[in-house]
């Protein structure tokens, strides 16, 4: 099916009637919300708070302006356990889904320690929040337990990483922390509600864990707050690797790199949430999960993941796309400042809401999940034996037209949308799709390859008018696709109309595989290597 300008009209119809903007409420985290909260939780669950977290379930018509601390927790070594000598094999995917198993599972657990707000898993990152206690006058005590936070979720992936699977599952850990104030929101439903949390913040934070070096990397605002000394004159004026390491110890040392807790209490509840996340793993993950692998037959749309778990995952050779908002972080900050953020949460329902539509009613692709502004999806042509490859990629370079024509027509629609864009990336491989984790509601909807690293890594170097294609997908794509795209794989103003006029131009051509687009194993890997950044906004 290509894409329709009424059908995408009558979508985004649809979606401005479900959370118009004069319906949406906004409420600032502060400790009305949290006693409320409490009392709510207490309720529900007979016997005090349980699990469940202060910020969760947010409806789509609502909004919460959070003062915290962000820290983004960042698996240096998930690249390496991707690939066996150089390759993917169904082996490297299970290893290194058994290690992201294990250590989300050691990474909520501590969350729940701390009363950390987890945000989201993404790859080999982990976003969470350090939201109470609330206001500014305690700021310097968020700063602190973040920065505690973050010590005990290193110690606790270092630990389990060591002891669980022979060592194999032993990675290097990176965190970055930035504070502020950002917008929480969920744009999810049922099995797949997704709370959000957009500005700055969380943005700057994901930068400082993006680095090569292992160790926890404060911005100068969670200095400044937690009594560091600052690296340089603004708040978010460091670059990745001008980022300062800092050791969090339990008594002085004298050296300025150096967080002093406040008491001894303070470095018991690091050790307590350590050693708590060994212990309980066994009885809420598994020390090591068995993955069992299938494929399914296209289309993927039809995937649930409800159904999906270790036991019963998919692998299968399929196209990883990520579309980006450009420009939308500032935009969040914009709202903040102008009291607008009705209108932010209004537009970014219909934005992404659109995409995941188009993605999946017009060209059969299933969403993983939304990242920030983004949406990561997964796209496949074939049977229920192979994969067309060549057919998965025509269709999905189709698919990023028709989303940035989606987007194109919400502009036209949304109020202060004008100057954002949509950055995409396209690329082919073997990838596996499966829920892991804590059970339950706390289980994480989950895709990793090298096909998803490119895809992600390719839409990060795009612009808002960009669309990128890889070299598994250019190689093995027809003629009238090769055609689309510069010797860079990069084609600007890609939509729906562009799409269809220059492939009906084109004559058609076998698909190739020649030395212009044929991938060196080791570009391959120096390209999944680098990976560790993200999509953040």
């Amino acid at each position: 099916m290509a894409w329709s300008e009424a059908r995408s009209q009558q979508r985004i119809n649809r979606f401005l009637q479900t959370v118009p903007q004069g319906s949406v409420t906004v409420r600032t985290l502060d400790d009305r919300f949290v006693n409320d909260r409490r009392v709510e939780m207490a309720a529900r669950s007979g016997s005090g708070p349980g699990r469940e977290q202060i910020i969760a379930d947010i409806s789509r018509n609502a909004a919460i302006l959070v003062d915290g601390v962000h820290v983004y927790v960042h698996l240096l070594d998930f690249a390496d356990a991707m690939l066996e000598q150089q390759r993917e094999t169904e082996a490297s995917h299970e290893r290194v889904l058994g290690m992201l198993h294990l250590h989300y599972a050691a990474c909520d657990s501590v969350a729940e320690e701390f009363e950390a707000q987890r945000v989201d898993f993404h790859g080999p990152r982990m976003h969470a929040v350090i939201a109470t206690p609330t206001g500014a006058a305690n700021a310097s005590a968020r700063a602190e337990r973040a920065l505690e936070f973050a010590d005990a979720v290193k110690r606790a992936i270092e630990e389990t990483g060591s002891r669980a699977g022979g060592g194999r599952f032993r990675t290097r850990v990176r965190v970055g922390l930035d504070s502020g104030k950002a917008i929480a929101v969920n744009s999810g439903r049922s099995d797949e509600r997704e709370p959000l949390f957009l500005g700055n913040p969380a943005n700057y934070a994901a930068k400082l864990a993006e680095g090569t070096d292992e160790g926890i990397y404060p911005s100068n605002r969670v200095r400044r707050e937690a009594g560091i000394a600052t690296l340089g004159s603004w708040d978010r004026d460091l670059a990745v690797e001008q980022a300062g390491r800092v050791h969090v110890d339990p008594s002085p040392s004298g050296l300025a790199g150096h967080v002093i807790l406040a008491n001894r209490a303070s470095r018991t509840l690091v050790e307590r949430a350590a050693f708590n996340a060994m212990t309980r793993l066994a009885a809420a993950a598994g020390t090591e999960a068995t993955f069992t692998f299938r494929r399914v037959e296209p289309p993927l749309k039809n995937i649930s993941f409800a159904e999906l778990s270790p036991s019963r995952s998919i692998r299968m050779e399929l196209v990883s796309l990520f579309g980006d908002i450009d420009g939308f972080t500032a935009y969040v900050e914009r709202c903040i400042v102008d009291g607008r953020i009705a209108e932010m949460v209004t537009n970014l329902h219909v934005m992404r809401g659109e995409l995941a539509a188009t993605l999946k009613h017009d060209f059969g692709g299933r969403k993983v999940r939304f990242i920030g502004d983004c949406v990561h999806g997964l796209l496949a042509e074939g049977s229920r034996l192979a994969t067309d490859e060549s057919a998965t990629v025509r269709k999905a370079v189709e698919a990023a037209a028709g989303m940035r024509s989606s987007f194109e027509l919400c502009q036209r629609n949304l109020q202060n949308v004008s100057n954002l864009g949509i950055a995409i990336g396209i690329e082919l491989g073997t990838t596996p799709i499966t829920r892991i984790g804590l059970r339950g509601d706390r289980s994480v909807r989950t895709s990793v390859s090298k096909a998803v690293s490119g895809s992600e890594s390719l839409q990060r170097d795009c612009d808002g008018s960009q669309t990128a294609i890889g070299r598994r997908a250019i190689g093995v794509a027809p003629a009238t696709i090769r055609a689309i795209f510069d010797e860079r794989g990069v084609r600007s103003g890609l939509n729906s109309a562009a799409f269809a006029r220059e492939t009906a131009s084109t004559p058609a051509a076998p698909a190739r595989n020649d030395g212009l687009f044929r991938p060196l194993v080791q570009e391959e890997r120096a390209a999944v290597l680098k990976q560790g950044g993200g999509t953040y906004g």
